[in-house]
Order: structure tokens, then sequence, then C-alpha cells
């Protein structure tokens, strides 16, 4: 309970305390009584207050995400905002007046606060919505709200916090389905049919040329034979799939930008873009995640589902919780959800006799309760982006809670020199071992911290040698900072220089790469 007075409470208590003082000073009764009148309203008002900020306090008062059975499972599209009801249930035996409530949530959620409760009565529950959208694709998710309820005459209001864990998800709009295919004639070059110059039977014809022994006979274009007074074979193209695979780098430096996740969000839209050429044109597509180490790997098919799926694996990228991959190490893990449980469950793990010195945390006492909670907290979070095609998924209680709830472990902030082409070598020979082929290999990476140009060049080398043809598309990371309309000079000097450096750092390893037979694209966001 913290009560504070109203900018109506103020000026009533300035007032009263004007008149009780010039009351004083005057010997005027009346006007003593006066400013007892206005103080003894704002008295009125804290007493009249009470119930309610003890009902909040003591949490008789809940607020729960009001979802119909047809919405539970929808996914939203980032950047566009939508509604999301809720019920606001009052348990207790008095009436709640004035009350608003501020969603609490993710960084990357935008939430516009309730409108007002008038009255809420004792023993009911109203329901109410709020305007919410999300800057950055991935799952994000609703913490709970910061609730204020006021006295019936506004003088004083107290403020609270009110848990409601509820995880959304959030997709590029370039994930969703078309309307009407594609025809094949507008299937980007880099996925999808390919037209082979072969010998046989094709859809269309491709040239005329001179009859060859062995050519069948309905394949002889007889008028042009009349025509030119030798036998003349028509000459077809034919359409043959070929498999595609798309590697995204997901390390920290990918993670950078302003705002922060802009190059990783750009990376979506390349992946999505990739993945709906080679399915428009029926042909299979996988998708290989990778850091230091492969992370996910969602497999190959042309099946209609597989875009959902490689868009459900991009969406859990948000929630990356891999030890190896993230920066606070086990105990500090224990430290944060301590700290988040005291809030969201008023559940103190800080306490007791078997308290970890180094951390402060009952460690033994949080480990059984994180065991109890386990199987509720699968049912009611665990969603496929958790899941789908993710290599690993053993990770402690603590670590797999945090996942599920939306407690955001930070990614790892230092990139170690030379291990990215070690994830991404890694990630190739994961291609080549997985699905035999040729295949059209899309790499999403800004080659940041990429040192070992030996390592890579094997990779690239193994690859090629196995038929595979590979296009890099790297993200030139100054560009992925959104201009400053009051930039100063110093800004933009030191913008250059960093710009002119990390050109001439990527082109060292761009050479290497267009050395190597593979094309290279030097990529900018929309706003560049």
């Amino acid at each position: 309970m913290s009560p504070y007075l109203t900018a109506r409470g103020r000026w009533l208590l300035l007032s009263g305390s004007v008149f009780l003082f010039m009351g004083a000073l005057l010997s005027r009764p009346l006007i003593l009584f006066m400013g007892e009148i206005q103080i003894a309203l704002v008295a009125l008002g804290f007493l009249l207050l009470v119930p309610s900020a003890v009902a909040v306090d003591r949490r008789r008062v809940r607020v729960e995400v009001d979802l119909d059975e047809d919405d539970a499972d929808v996914t939203h599209l980032t950047g566009d905002p939508f509604t999301l009801g809720i019920r606001v249930i009052n348990e207790s035996g008095v009436t709640l007046h004035a009350l608003r409530a501020q969603p609490f949530g993710a960084e990357n959620l935008e939430c516009e606060p309730l409108e007002e409760i008038q009255a809420l009565p004792r023993r009911s529950a109203t329901r109410a919505s709020f305007v919410t959208r999300a800057r950055l694709s991935g799952r994000w998710a609703l913490h709970g709200f910061d609730v204020r309820v006021s006295d019936p005459l506004g003088l004083i209001e107290s403020k609270d916090y009110l848990p409601c864990a509820h995880p959304m998800e959030f997709i590029p709009k370039m994930a969703l389905p078309r309307r009407a295919p594609r025809s094949r004639a507008l299937i980007r070059a880099e996925g999808g049919r390919h037209a082979v110059r072969r010998l046989g039977v094709g859809t269309e014809v491709r040239e005329l040329r001179d009859h060859h022994p062995g050519d069948p006979l309905r394949h002889v274009a007889w008028k042009a034979t009349v025509r030119r007074g030798k036998l003349i074979s028509r000459n077809f193209e034919h359409e043959a799939s070929r498999r595609a695979y798309v590697l995204l780098d997901i390390s920290c430096s990918m993670r950078g930008g302003s705002p922060a996740g802009l190059k990783l969000e750009h990376g979506f839209e390349e992946v999505l873009a990739f993945a709906r050429g080679a399915l428009d044109g029926r042909d299979s597509v996988g998708m290989i995640t990778f850091d230091e180490k492969v992370y996910g790997h969602v497999l190959p098919s042309a099946s209609p589902g597989q875009l959902r799926k490689i868009t459900r694996h991009l969406t859990g990228l948000s929630a990356v919780v891999d030890p190896e991959l993230t920066e606070l190490d086990d105990d500090e893990v224990h430290a944060l959800l301590a700290d988040y449980l005291l809030i969201q469950e008023r559940l103190d793990f800080k306490k007791g006799d078997e308290v970890d010195p180094h951390t402060g945390v009952n460690t033994k006492l949080l480990k059984r309760w994180l065991s109890s909670v386990e199987r509720d907290n699968l049912e009611r979070y665990d969603t496929p982006a958790l899941r789908e095609g993710v290599v690993s998924l053993e990770t402690s209680l603590a670590r797999r809670f945090a996942q599920l709830r939306g407690v955001q472990l930070p990614y790892r902030v230092e990139a170690r020199l030379g291990m990215k082409e070690r994830g991404l070598v890694d990630a190739l020979e994961r291609v080549i071992a997985t699905s035999k082929g040729r295949h059209e290999i899309l790499v999403v990476t800004d080659l940041c911290g990429v040192m070992n140009l030996d390592l890579l060049s094997r990779g690239v080398r193994l690859a090629k040698l196995k038929g595979n043809t590979l296009r890099f598309l790297v993200p030139f990371t100054p560009a992925f900072y959104e201009p400053r309309l009051d930039s100063t000079r110093r800004y933009r000097v030191l913008k250059e220089l960093f710009t002119s450096a990390e050109r001439d750092e990527r082109a060292l390893i761009v050479d290497e790469l267009r050395k190597l037979g593979v094309r290279v694209e030097m990529t900018h966001p929309r706003f560049a």
C-alpha cells in the first residue's frame, strides 16, 4: 500500500492549510472552521481509500487475459497494433473507485493504459481492453499491471502491482500466407523451380535445332523441317526441383542496431523471402540458425506447413536460454528469478537457513518450487515456437521456467573472435550430412568477428565440392542505425570513422569469399 495525494487532494490540503494559518493569524473562527473541513475531507478520503488499497495489496483483485477459444492461438503481426481483452475481477467486499491500470511487459512491447473503470462493485467482474504492439518479431510476455485505485472523492490514490503472465508471439508480415499462388514465371531465381537446359520431355520449347541420332521422332518440328529441307527437332525446357537451405546468424552482433534487434529483424525478412520463393516453386527448403555453434535446425521439406515451421523457429529466437549463448550463469539466473517471483508471486526465496552466501538465494527451496510448478507451466505456456527446430532442449529448471514465462535472459553481449566461423562451418557440414544432393544455400550473416579465413574457406570449398551453390547476404552494420535528426558534428565524425573501419574489415572477408566463386551482397534496411 502506497497512498499519495492526487492533484485535487494536494490543492485541497494546501488550501486547507492556508485557511488554518489565516484563521489562526486573524483569529477568525469561521476561516479556521473552513480549513478544518478541508483537512477533514483529506483525512476522510484516506480512510475511504484504505479498504480498497488493502484489497489490492492482498490481491483480492485479479487481472486475467480474456481470450475467446477462437483467439487463443492467434499469432500477431509485428508492428501492427491490436486490442487485447482482459477481465478485472474484484473478489473483495469493497467497491473500487477510479481504477486505472498500466500494462507492464517485455521491453519490445508498447502498451497503452486501460481506460479508467469508474467503479467496480464488490464481488464482481468487468471487461476491459488495451492496445499493444511489438516493435520486433519474437515471443514477448505481458507480466502484469501497475494498478491505481482512488477514494470516492478522488483525493488520494494508491498504487500496487497485479500479476498477469501472458506470453504473445509476433511474426513478420512476410510470414503471412498468400491469398493466391504466384505464377512460375514470377518465382525468384534464388529459390523455387529452375529452368535446366536438358533434353527430355518438357512443357515449353526452348529452341529449334538440328535433329541428332537418337532424338525421339515426336520431337521433330515438321513445319520447320519442310521449310529448311532437313530434319529439325524441338528442344524443351525441363523444370527440375532443387533443394534450398538458408543459414541465419543469430549472434550478438546480429542482434545489434538501433533500435536493438533491427539487424536480426532484417535477417528474418530475408530468410522468409528466400523460403517463400523456394516453396512457391514446390522445392524443399530447410533452415539452420547458428552462432558459435548450431542452435536450431528445421529439416528441409516442401510441405505447405514448412513456412510456418520456419516462422515458429524465428519467433522463438527471442527466448534463447542456452547457457553458452546467454550472459547469465546459473547462479545469476537463480537471483533473477528470485527477484521476479518476489514481485510476481509474492514468494521470498532469500530467506531461510540454506541461503547461498554468494547469490543470497535459497537455491534448494527455489529448485523444489520450480519442480512443483513445471508441469503446470508446460501446459499453460509452452508453444511450438519454443521447440520448433531447436537442436537441444536440455536445460535447467530455472532456465526453462524463464523461457516459458517470458523472463528475458540477456543474450551474450561480447562475441569471442574467431568463433562465429566455426558455427557457420558446422552449419554447412550439417547441410551436407543431412540432405544429399545439390543445394542452393543462402547465408545471412554480418560476418562480424570472423577472423579465421582459412577455416571459413575450407567450409565453403567443401560445400561447393559437393555441388552446392552459395550466396551470402551481409547486413552492413553502420546502415542499421536510424539517422538522428539532432546529430552533432562529433556524432557524424564518429559514425564516418566507424563506417570506414567496418567497410575495410568486411572487404577482406568479402574478397576472400568472392575468390571462391561465392556471390556476396551487402544489404541495408528499408530506411537507409
